[in-house]
């Protein structure tokens, strides 16, 4: 049996993921690791590997890159170690408690395994949460314009859209009740972090199967532009127009296509179904809180 199988994706953070890679197999090399590497998969269509001859797996890429993992080639039934080389990392960094090389590589050779949750909508997995409405069309611009990366383009895109997107009705089923009314956005966090560091969901953790939810109604102009910093720091959960509950499952329908995104990929859809998987994915790295 092979100690581990590199996944790469050579395009992640606009192609900068390589120099990340070279790194990663020059320390294997030296801790004498066995190993062996592909490609992190296009499409369903490809092939999946031989998980059984391996015992861990080193991803290299970002959030998106988990993203496709799982939906193309399914959950590894080994656990598997997330090295930050994307452009966001939300969710490797999270695992790690920081975005550090060393540190993640340190983690690996400690070799720390815990389980954590993942999510599911309309049949989609996802890891660091879904980003329903605003958040979903920042996103969409984001991917539209494939050179902006990192959380200073996430930041300037959140700006142009906070003075052009119109706020839509949503009816929101969740374990605490329902919301019907325009919503400028819901966020459903696995994890806390989102578009390389925004604390829409500061309380969530990947680790208490269940989801943390952020709901904000409709607000004016002048009310998105004074309490942007509030949502990036985390500080907006006491907002009068931000409601904060939890659940395990959700329901939302709308009238319109509405824009959202799952670890930064995009979808649209007029109904979504989300729900709770807890402990579903074995990570190596440190748990944290």
């Amino acid at each position: 049996m092979m100690d581990c199988l590199v996944i790469y994706n050579p395009f992640a953070n606009g192609g900068h993921a390589n120099h990340t890679l070279k790194k990663v197999e020059a320390f294997l090399k030296e801790n004498s690791i066995p190993y062996s590497s592909t490609l992190t998969p296009g499409s369903k269509s490809d092939l999946a590997p031989d998980y059984s001859i391996f015992q861990r797996i080193l991803l290299v890429g970002g959030d998106g890159t988990l993203h496709r993992l799982l939906n193309y080639w399914g959950i590894p039934p080994i656990p598997i170690c997330l090295i930050s080389a994307g452009s966001g990392n939300d969710f490797s960094r999270l695992s790690h408690q920081g975005a550090n090389l060393n540190i993640q590589r340190r983690q690996f050779l400690a070799n720390q395994v815990y389980p954590c949750d993942l999510g599911r909508c309309n049949g989609v997995w996802f890891a660091t949460g879904i980003g329903i409405g605003f958040d979903g069309q920042v996103a969409q611009t984001l991917q539209k314009n494939s050179r902006f990366k990192g959380h200073l383009a996430y930041m300037m895109v959140v700006i142009m859209q906070i003075f052009s997107y119109k706020e839509t009705k949503m009816t929101v089923k969740h374990d605490q009740g329902l919301e019907k009314e325009l919503g400028l956005l819901l966020t459903v966090g696995n994890g806390s972090e989102f578009g390389g560091g925004f604390k829409v969901t500061p309380k969530a953790s990947f680790r208490d199967g269940i989801f943390h939810c952020c709901w904000i109604q409709k607000i004016s102009l002048w009310q998105r532009i004074i309490h942007l910093s509030k949502v990036e720091k985390g500080t907006h959960e006491a907002l009068p127009f931000v409601k904060m509950f939890e659940t395990r499952s959700l329901k939302l329908q709308s009238e319109q296509v509405l824009t959202c995104h799952m670890d930064g990929e995009v979808y649209r859809w007029k109904e979504f179904e989300v729900s709770m998987h807890a402990g579903s994915l074995n990570l190596i790295g440190s748990p944290g809180t």
